[in-house]
C-alpha cells in the first residue's frame, strides 16, 4: 500500500518576490537578475496538485548500504527519493546513489524492450524484437543444447548487482537459485572478495565474530584496517565518528591519506599489500614483551598440538590407542570415529589426549613414541621470528616505533574494535595477510565482548542459515525434485573448459551463457581473457536494466525492471540488521519485466513451468517460513505492515558463541587440512598453507622483479557515486564525475612531466588504458589509483580491466584488483 504526502509548491508570484528579494540582498550575485521580465499570471493560488504517493523502497547495490527509501510517485512516475525511517532511526541514511535513482529509471541507457544482435559482438548493433520472439529463440536454442549435450551446456553467471530475494543475488537463497535448480544447468563463480574470509577462517574456523554497529561506542579503540567507509560504505562511518566524539580513539591503517584517514586520531600509512608483515611484526613484539602468555596459549589456542613430519597432527591412534565410536554423524547417520589429538603432558611425561593434560608442553617436543614431531607453537614462532619489528618496518614503510605502539595499543588499550574490509582482500597474498591480522586481535582477546570485535559489518548469517530451502528447491506436480545445480566453474578455469570440452577430467560442453545481475566484461580481471571466453559461447543472453558493455556482447538482451518497478525483499546488507520491503511503486518502463517474471517465462517455454509455479509473494512467504524468522517477527505479513523487520532479537547483536569453529574449539595457529577455495586440478605446495606464511603481493610487491619494469602500484579505488559499474549510466552523476581519471602523487607527476588534466597511458604486459590525470597529495610515491567503474567507451583508449591479471593464488579463488603494477607515460 502506498502512502500520500502533500507536495509543497511555489506560486509564480512567490517565486518572483523571492528572486527579487535575493537579488536585492546580493544572494544571487553572479546570476542575471531577470525578475523584471517576469509577469504574473492569475492570482496567488497555485493550481491544485495531487499529493505524491509514497512507497517503501530499498537501495540495494553491492555497496551493502541497503538504504531504506521513500519512493515518491506522481502521475505514475518516480519523481524523487528520500530517506525513510528505520525502526531504529540511528540507521537512517541516504547517499548520492540513493538520491539519483530517477536518473537510472528514466536514463538514456535503459533497455526498454528485448533486442537481438545484428552485428559483431561488442558492436552495439541490435534490433528490437518482441518478447515472444526472444523467449522462443531462447527456448529453441536451449532445448537443442539440452537434447544434444544435456542441461549442463547452459551456464548461469551471477553477479552482485541487486541484493534482493526475488530478482537479485542472495547468495544461494534467492529466486535465481530456483531457476538454476529447475534447469539443472552449470554455474559460474565470480571469484571475488574471498581472500580475507578464507584466511581468517584458518584462525577462527569461520565463526562470526562481528558485533552490530551499535556496539562501536563501547570500544576504547577503533581500528579501520583496509577499509575506506567514508567513500565505499559511508553509512557505517557515522558510528565510528560518534564513538570518536564519545572518546574512542580512531586508528586508520591505509596506504592512502583518504577521506577516512583524514578523520583519524592516528593514520598508519602502511605500504599496499604489506598488512600481513605489519601483523607479524606486531605479534613478534607481543611475544618478545611476554604479552601473549603461555596460559593464554594453552587455554585459547591449539599451540600445544603436535605436528608430524607429514604435516598432520599426532593422534592417539599413532601411539597405539584405537579410535572409538562417537555420536552418529548428522548427515550419514553412521557413528563418528573419535581419534583424539595428542598433546605432551609435562607433569606425566607422556602424550595424552587433548583436553586431558595437567600442563601441556608448548615447545621442545621433538619425538613421541619414535615419531618426529614439533608443537604448533614452535611452528608458528618459526614464521613470526622471521618478522622482527626492524624487518617489518622495512617491508611496510612504517617506523619501528609505530609498529611497537600499535602492538601496545592492542595489548593495553582495549577493548579494540577492528573493522576489516576489502583493502587487503584484493591481493593474491590476502589470506596470508588476514590470518596474522586476525591473530593480533584474537591473541590479545579483543573479541567476543562489548567493544571488542574483528571482521566485516555484514549482517547476513540468518538469511543464509535460517531461510527455508523449499523456496529455492522446487518439485514438480508429482513431488519429484528439480535436477538441481550441476556444477560450479570458477572463472579462472572457464577458458580452459570452453577450449577442452572437459572439466576436472570429465566431459563438459558449454554452449550458452545467461548473465544475471552482473557486468562481467567490465568487472572481471583481464579484459581480453574475459571477452575471449565470453565470445566463445555460441549463444549469450543478458538481462539488465541498462545497455552495459556486457550487453553489447550478447545475442539476446532482455530488459530487466528497475528495483522500484517490482515487488522484492532487500535481504543482505552491511550497514543495518533489517529485512526491507520493496513495494512496487510504478509500472516498468517500456517492456521491462522483473527478473523473477523472466525466469518463470523461460522455464514455461522450456516445458519446465511446473518447477516455477510460484508468485512473488508465495516465494517470500515460503522463504521466511521457518521457526527462526517467525521467532524474530520476520514474516511477509509483518513486512507488509511495517516495511522493515529486524533479523536479530532486539538489543545489540553479539556473537552467539566465542567457541571457534575449529576441531579444538580454539584459535588456530596451524591447520591440518588444506582445502582449496577452488579446484584447479594442479599440485599445491601445502608446506606454506598449513601454518603461518607471508609473501609480498605477486605483482605489486616492491621486491618483485615485475616492479622494475612497471614501477607504479595501481590501486583500485571505489567511488562515492558508483557501486562498481552501477550508476555509470546515470546522467545526474555524470554532471560531476564525467569520466575516468587516474590519480598521481605530485612528486611522481613532476618527475614524469605530467600536469593536472594531461592525458596519460597506463600499461603493463597485459594491456593498457588511456585517461586523464589528476594530482593527489594523499597518494604515496610509487602508487597511483583509479576506479574500475567505467565502460570501454568511457576511456580515451584501452580498458582499465585489461591491467589486473586473472592469475590466482594457488589455493584461493580471489580476483586481485589491487595486485597490479603499471608503467605510466604522458601522451
Amino acid at each position: 500500500m502506498s502512502e500520500s504526502k502533500t507536495v509543497a509548491r511555489f506560486s509564480r508570484r512567490s517565486f518572483i518576490k523571492g528572486a527579487a528579494a535575493l537579488t536585492a540582498t546580493g544572494a544571487l550575485a553572479g546570476c542575471t537578475p531577470v525578475a523584471d521580465n517576469l509577469s504574473e499570471t492569475g492570482g496567488d493560488a497555485a493550481p491544485a496538485v495531487a499529493p505524491d504517493e509514497i512507497f517503501s523502497g530499498v537501495c540495494r547495490g553491492n555497496c551493502g548500504g541497503g538504504c531504506f527509501l521513500n519512493v515518491h510517485v506522481r502521475d505514475g512516475q518516480v519523481v524523487r527519493t528520500s530517506a525513510r525511517d528505520m525502526p531504529d532511526t540511528q540507521y537512517n541514511r541516504i547517499c548520492t546513489k540513493g538520491l539519483t535513482h530517477v536518473g537510472r529509471i528514466y536514463g538514456a541507457n535503459r533497455v526498454l524492450y528485448p533486442m537481438k544482435r545484428t552485428g559483431e559482438r561488442g558492436s552495439n548493433d541490435f534490433e528490437r524484437i518482441s518478447w515472444d520472439e526472444a523467449l522462443a529463440t531462447i527456448a529453441e536454442k536451449w532445448q537443442g543444447y539440452i537434447d544434444e549435450f544435456g542441461p549442463t551446456a547452459i551456464m548461469f553467471f551471477l553477479g552482485s548487482g541487486n541484493y534482493a530475494a526475488l530478482s537479485g543475488s542472495c547468495n544461494g537463497v534467492g529466486a535465481y537459485q530456483r531457476f538454476v535448480n529447475a534447469l539443472g544447468c552449470s554455474y559460474c563463480s565470480l571469484d571475488v572478495d574471498a581472500g580475507v574470509g578464507y584466511g581468517s577462517a584458518r584462525a577462527t574456523g569461520g565463526i562470526d565474530l562481528g558485533h552490530e554497529l551499535t556496539d562501536r561506542i563501547n570500544a576504547k579503540v577503533q581500528v579501520i584496517w583496509g577499509n575506506n567507509p567514508t567513500i565505499s560504505l559511508m553509512h557505517t562511518m557515522h558510528w565510528f565518528m560518534e564513538a570518536q566524539e564519545n572518546g574512542t580513539k580512531l586508528i586508520v591503517i591505509d596506504p592512502v591519506y583518504n577521506a577516512t584517514a583524514s578523520k583519524a586520531d592516528w593514520w598508519i600509512p602502511v605500504k599496499g599489500g604489506t598488512d600481513g608483515a605489519l601483523a607479524l611484526g606486531m605479534l613478534n613484539e607481543m611475544f618478545e614483551k611476554g604479552w601473549i602468555t603461555d596460559e593464554l596459549l594453552r587455554a585459547n589456542t591449539n599451540a600445544d598440538l603436535l605436528i608430524k613430519e607429514d604435516g598432520t597432527f599426532l593422534r592417539m591412534s599413532d601411539l597405539g590407542v584405537e579410535p572409538t565410536e562417537g555420536d552418529p554423524d548428522p548427515v550419514t547417520g553412521e557413528p563418528a570415529m573419535v581419534n583424539p589429538l595428542a598433546v605432551w603432558d609435562e607433569a606425566a611425561g607422556k602424550a595424552v589426549p587433548f583436553g586431558e593434560a595437567t600442563t601441556t608442553a608448548l615447545t621442545g617436543v621433538a619425538e613421541v613414541g619414535g615419531i618426529k614431531v614439533q608443537t604448533v607453537y614452535d611452528n608458528a614462532m618459526a614464521c613470526i621470528a622471521q618478522y622482527p619489528v626492524e624487518k617489518a618496518a622495512q617491508i611496510t614503510g612504517l617506523s619501528e616505533g609505530d609498529i611497537r605502539e600499535l602492538a601496545r595499543v592492542y595489548h593495553e588499550d582495549g577493548p579494540v574494535t577492528t573493522e576489516v574490509m576489502m583493502g587487503m582482500n584484493h591481493y593474491r597474498n590476502a589470506h596470508y595477510s588476514s590470518w596474522p591480522v586476525y591473530l593480533v586481535t584474537l591473541l590479545t582477546e579483543n573479541y567476543g565482548k562489548p567493544g571488542a570485535t574483528i571482521g566485516q559489518t555484514e549482517e547476513y548469517l540468518p538469511q543464509l542459515l535460517f531461510s527455508n530451502p523449499a523456496a529455492y528447491t522446487p518439485v514438480d506436480g508429482a513431488g519429484n525434485p528439480a535436477p538441481g545445480q550441476a556444477n560450479l566453474i570458477h572463472t579462472v578455469n572457464l577458458g580452459d573448459v570452453l577450449d577442452s570440452g572437459t572439466y576436472l577430467g570429465e566431459p563438459l560442453v558449454l554452449k550458452s551463457l545467461y548473465v544475471h545481475c552482473s557486468n562481467p566484461v567490465v568487472t572481471m580481471c583481464d579484459h581480453d581473457y574475459t571477452q575471449n571466453w565470453f565470445d566463445k559461447f555460441e549463444f549469450v543472453v543478458v538481462a539488465d536494466m541498462c545497455m552495459t558493455e556486457t550487453c553489447k556482447h550478447a545475442d539476446i538482451v532482455l530488459p530487466s525492471a528497475h528495483w522500484f518497478e517490482q515487488l522484492d525483499l532487500g535481504f543482505l546488507f552491511s550497514s543495518h540488521p533489517y529485512l526491507l520491503l520493496q513495494e512496487k511503486a510504478v509500472e516498468p518502463v517500456g517492456e521491462a519485466k522483473s527478473d523473477f517474471e523472466i525466469f518463470g517465462l523461460i522455464l514455461d517455454k522450456l516445458g519446465k513451468g511446473e518447477f516455477w509455479g510460484i508468485t512473488e509473494e508465495d516465494y517470500l512467504a515460503t522463504l521466511l517460513d521457518t521457526d527462526y524468522w517467525k521467532g524474530v517477527g520476520c514474516t511477509l505479513d509483518a513486512l507488509k505492515e511495517k516495511k522493515a523487520t529486524r533479523i536479530y532479537p532486539e538489543g545489540t547483536k553479539y556473537p552467539a558463541s566465542t567457541v571457534m569453529g575449529t576441531e579444538t574449539g580454539r584459535v588456530q595457529l596451524y591447520q591440518e587440512t588444506v582445502v582449496p577455495a577452488y579446484v584447479l586440478g594442479k599440485e599445491i605446495d601445502e608446506s606454506i598453507e598449513h601454518g603461518l606464511h607471508w609473501e609480498t603481493p605477486t605483482f605489486a610487491g616492491e621486491d618483485r622483479n615485475y616492479r622494475k619494469q612497471y614501477p607504479f602500484h595501481l590501486l583500485s579505488e571505489h567511488m562515492r557515486t558508483h557501486t562498481h559499474t552501477q550508476w555509470w549510466d546515470c546522467d545526474y552523476v555524470r554532471e560531476w564525475e564525467s569520466e575516468p581519471i587516474v590519480r598521481l602523487n605530485p612528486e611522481d607527476a613532476v618527475e614524469l612531466g605530467i600536469a593536472e588534466g594531461d592525458t596519460v597511458k597506463l600499461y603493463n604486459d597485459q594491456g593498457f588504458v588511456v585517461m586523464k590525470a589528476a594530482i593527489n597529495g594523499g597518494l604515496p610515491r610509487g602508487m597511483v589509483s583509479s576506479a574500475r567503474s567505467w565502460q570501454k567507451d568511457d576511456f580515451i583508449d584501452g580498458h582499465y580491466a585489461s591491467l589486473p591479471s586473472r592469475e590466482y593464488n594457488q589455493v584461493c579463488a580471489n580476483q586481485a584488483f589491487n595486485d597490479v603494477a603499471v608503467a605510466i607515460e604522458k601522451m
